[in-house]
């Protein structure tokens, strides 16, 4: 057996089965744990497609080449529906079902910070598409520390980075802290039961009263217990107007006009006195 066959046959364990364009072999950037340095570090189309001669980059859903979205190949970013759900205050950018799921799943339990680069511009893409009024800034979901330890990183955060980039409004890196560790929301059964979860889980760090409009970057919207209390904790901060922008959700039906849990809190919220 030759040298080479050896190799692929130590990697097989880390190996998904063959996708369905024929490459017999998954990327290393597609592994579990791995950089994509190419994506990351290189973010101007014209060097990424130079340094794509040297350090090869791969669809994460079927091993074909990547194309201009990170880690995704024409074929696979076609197939997206590129249709925000867009509500008087939220921008859902897919519906919760396969691949998206997929990708979000990779990025969160298998600690793929290539998932998180290329969901991060899919939503910066469905941005840019709804054309909403902008925020003054963008604040990533916090996660409280011991699940950041456990994780190895914020996926909110990384979500709100290409946004960022293709919005032009800073990230509230160290504006609020999750103070509380709570049971995860999927663990949770029942509205009551996650309101009472989440209930005073966040706090404010730094005066917010500058900021007349704020946008929440979120990877999934269910419920959305999660980013109505912090919407909430933002607006007793002097915060005039919230927004949601989510990666994936669940609406209540699925046309592009769906209402989301979130929305008549969200009117709500946003029409009291002194909001815009």
């Amino acid at each position: 057996m030759t040298t080479h066959a050896h190799k692929n046959r130590a990697l097989d364990p880390l190996m998904e089965r063959p996708c369905r364009t024929g490459n017999s072999l998954r990327s290393w950037v597609a592994l579990q744990g791995t950089v994509n340095l190419q994506g990351s570090l290189f973010a101007r189309p014209r060097l990424r497609r130079v340094l794509a001669v040297l350090v090869p980059d791969a669809c994460l859903l079927c091993d074909a080449p990547a194309g201009d979205i990170p880690n995704l190949c024409p074929g696979c970013a076609a197939a997206l529906t590129h249709a925000p759900y867009r509500g008087p205050a939220r921008i859902v950018a897919f519906r919760y079902a396969s691949p998206i799921s997929s990708l979000i799943h990779r990025m969160k339990f298998e600690a793929s910070l290539p998932a998180a680069r290329t969901l991060g511009t899919l939503l910066a893409d469905a941005i840019a598409i709804a054309d909403p009024p902008l925020p003054d800034a963008i604040l990533p979901v916090p996660l409280h520390r011991d699940r950041l330890r456990q994780r190895g990183f914020n996926q909110a955060l990384e979500l709100a980075r290409p946004v960022s980039r293709r919005v032009g409004r800073p990230v509230l890196v160290r504006a609020c802290t999750r103070i509380h560790a709570t049971r995860p929301q999927t663990l949770v059964r029942g509205l009551a039961q996650r309101k009472r979860n989440l209930a005073g889980v966040f706090r404010i760090d730094r005066p917010l009263t500058d900021l007349r409009c704020v946008a929440i970057v979120d990877d999934v919207v269910t419920t959305g217990t999660t980013v109505l209390e912090l919407a909430r904790t933002l607006r007793g901060a002097g915060v005039k107007r919230v927004l949601i922008w989510a990666c994936a959700g669940r609406p209540r039906s699925d046309t592009q006009a769906s209402r989301f849990a979130t929305d008549s809190a969200l009117v709500s919220m946003n029409s009291r006195r002194g909001s815009t």
